[in-house]
């Protein structure tokens, strides 16, 4: 009932979650049965998540378990109590992956004769799937044959839930019938879609600011999902999302392609298509690809799986994607120019899972390919960073540059098959990579290059069973300048001779060679600085220079080998001395008494840090700085800091 006043009067009650309508039914008033109400205002939580426990949604593709019988974890989520998960054994868990980080609030259990014996467990979470926190221990059953209910704290954020089974009253067994999760369900607001048709119509009539939001399930047809002419803005993006990350899957005849658009993002998509490339960028700028899953089914044939082509494509962002397996042949992510011969500008290609190419082929399966031979003089000014790469065994070149003024840094390739090559184009930097093959796997190398004004530092290549630095002669002289005029498709597709490299500052240990000078074909290296390197490794030679060239060396540091196979080398150029390393978090750095400290010469402007990102005072020989740390910014990356599952 309103008290008596004019003014806008609040009317209070308990929250209500979720809520759509809202409907005042009225009463009349103290004189007679009109209402009449001169403004409404309506208050709540405008947050994008719900505040009411709901449960989860959990495919049964996605629990996983330490063992079974026969009787398998999906099972447990497919909403019969007459099925089961069954294992043997103290310690025996269940798990399930939510799809993305979620608040948690209680679970329902329902136990194999469940009303004549009890069962024993623990209920843990875990954001990253490695890491686990118990929120109840030493749980046990009642005896009932229905789902149960075990309340806790609520957990957030939390990704996975795992049950770790201590057995029952009466044997060892671990065995549910059916686990339901409760939680916070996150609302994400925007246009739902769960057919591929609505999801057509939604990309047509897409504006800035739309959020199209794919519920968990296939989306399929014979040919691509497009989104065209159309552009968000920095504030308002046209965003395309999942649901639950993962769970709505590209497949089938489908793909997707975003042409001549701008600011749109898409997350959280599994693209398991046949036959196309899962994700086209066609001449589209400040585009991001985040936390997909790329998986495409092989054909045997050909087929890039992310491309990025088009006049005006630049500032486009793929960011925290898993990439892989693949085995068929072209890149994983080919970047193809504008036809005029321009390669995309500005683009940034960070914290990527890639993972699990082969087999080997000579030539044609680029985990990436940054341009081609004909836009190989075109400036990307693009980054690739802060990705790992693992078992990558595609062919020789894993990353392949092909085009100018790139940088690629601070990545990690792990027992892979390949190196890094600048193939094409000029000015590209290399610097802050960790190579770390198992000196077994034949073929896994560092960086190879070819052009003008390269800079190679603060690497850290360690038992690579291929050639780990090597400045290699060229089949054509592109001059001084690099920019010969009107040169042929063959020039630009030739190996161009190198100019004005400068290899400064790495450190290559236990590997079969070290820093190579020049090869059989016709163009030497000039005017190129080899400086302040450690190479330690107990077979081949340790600077091995092919040719004669007038590589200037000074500061360098070569121990366990052959040194050189240049007799002409100075103790000031090549130090045969032991550079006293030892093991830190797994790699080699100096030790408190190496000869290498503050031992570096000349005068090399770009190296302000070191492996670890440290700054560097007086510069050490090789890749790392000096230090007593033991907690570095800058490391060797490993799975759970890349891909979509990462922070």
């Amino acid at each position: 009932m309103s008290s008596l006043n004019t003014s806008l009067q609040i009317f209070d009650f308990p929250d209500v979650d979720p809520v759509r309508y809202v409907r005042i039914v009225g009463h009349g008033n103290s004189v007679n049965a009109w209402n009449s109400y001169t403004e409404v205002e309506i208050y709540g939580d405008t947050s994008v998540s719900a505040s009411v426990d709901a449960k989860f949604s959990v495919p049964g593709s996605s629990v996983t378990a330490s063992a079974d019988d026969g009787n398998v974890p999906a099972n447990t989520v497919d909403g019969s109590l007459t099925t089961r998960w069954s294992a043997n054994g103290n310690g025996q868990w269940i798990k399930y992956d939510l799809g993305s980080s979620v608040k948690v609030a209680f679970i329902k259990i329902a136990f194999l004769s469940g009303d004549t014996r009890t069962s024993s467990f623990d209920i843990q979470t875990s954001t990253d799937n490695v890491n686990f926190t118990t929120v109840q221990s030493n749980v046990t059953s009642s005896l009932n044959t229905s789902l149960q209910t075990f309340d806790f704290p609520d957990v957030t954020p939390v990704r996975y839930v795992r049950i770790v089974g201590h057995g029952n009253s009466v044997n060892a067994w671990n065995s549910y019938n059916e686990v339901e999760i409760y939680g916070v369900v996150p609302v994400t607001p925007g246009i739902p879609v769960s057919t591929s048709a609505e999801l057509t119509t939604a990309l047509s009539n897409a504006s800035a600011g739309t959020t199209i939001v794919l519920a968990n399930g296939t989306y399929s047809q014979t040919g691509p999902f497009v989104l065209s002419n159309k552009n968000g803005t920095a504030s308002s993006p046209i965003t395309i999302k999942a649901a639950y990350q993962g769970q709505a899957i590209i497949s089938g005849g489908a793909s997707l392609q975003i042409q001549n658009s701008s600011n749109v993002v898409i997350e959280g998509l599994k693209f398991t298509n046949l036959g196309n490339t899962a994700l086209l960028l066609d001449g589209s700028n400040n585009i991001r690809v985040t936390r997909n899953q790329f998986a495409l089914q092989a054909t045997g044939g050909t087929l890039i799986w992310l491309q990025v082509s088009g006049v005006n494509s630049h500032h486009n962002r793929i960011d925290h994607n898993d990439f892989g397996p693949k085995s068929d042949t072209d890149p994983l992510i080919a970047y193809q120019g504008d036809n005029n011969g321009n390669i995309s500008q500005y683009d940034v290609i960070e914290y990527n899972y890639f993972h699990d190419v082969g087999p080997w082929v000579a030539n044609g399966k680029e985990t990436i390919r940054l341009g081609l031979s004909g836009i190989s003089l075109s400036n990307g000014f693009n980054t690739i960073q802060y990705n790992l790469f693992e078992n990558c065994d595609g062919e020789p070149e894993i990353v392949s540059v092909k085009s100018s003024n790139n940088t690629v840094r601070y990545n990690t390739f792990k027992t892979s098959k390949g190196g890094l090559t600048s193939r094409h184009g000029h000015n590209n930097s290399f610097y802050g990579n960790f190579f770390l093959g198992d000196g077994v796997e034949t073929e896994e190398a560092g960086i190879r290059i070819y052009g003008n004004d390269h800079k190679i530092y603060n690497n850290y290549m360690e038992n690579l069973t291929a050639n780990a630095i090597i400045l290699d002669n060229g089949n054509y002289d592109g001059g001084t300048s690099g920019y010969p005029s009107n040169p042929t498709a063959d020039d630009l597709r030739a190996q161009w001779k190198i100019y004005r490299a400068q290899v400064v500052n790495n450190t290559i240990v236990n590997s079969t060679t070290g820093i190579i000078v020049g090869s059989s074909k016709t163009y030497a290296t000039q005017d190129s600085r080899v400086a302040n390197n450690i190479v330690k490794n107990s077979t081949g030679t340790l600077y091995d220079e092919v040719v004669t060239t007038n590589t200037i060396f000074e500061g360098n540091i070569g121990f366990g080998s052959t040194v050189s196979n240049n007799s002409s080398r100075t103790a000031a150029q090549i130090w045969g001395i032991n550079p006293l390393l030892t093991t830190v978090n797994g790699l080699q750095k100096l030790s408190a008494t190496s000869p290498a400290i503050n031992a570096a010469l000349g005068t090399y402007t770009f190296v302000t840090e070191d492996m670890d990102g440290e700054t560097r005072s007086t510069t050490d020989i090789g890749a790392d700085e000096r230090s007593s740390s033991t907690s570095f910014g800058k490391h060797p990356l490993v799975v759970t800091e890349v891909g979509p599952n990462a922070p």
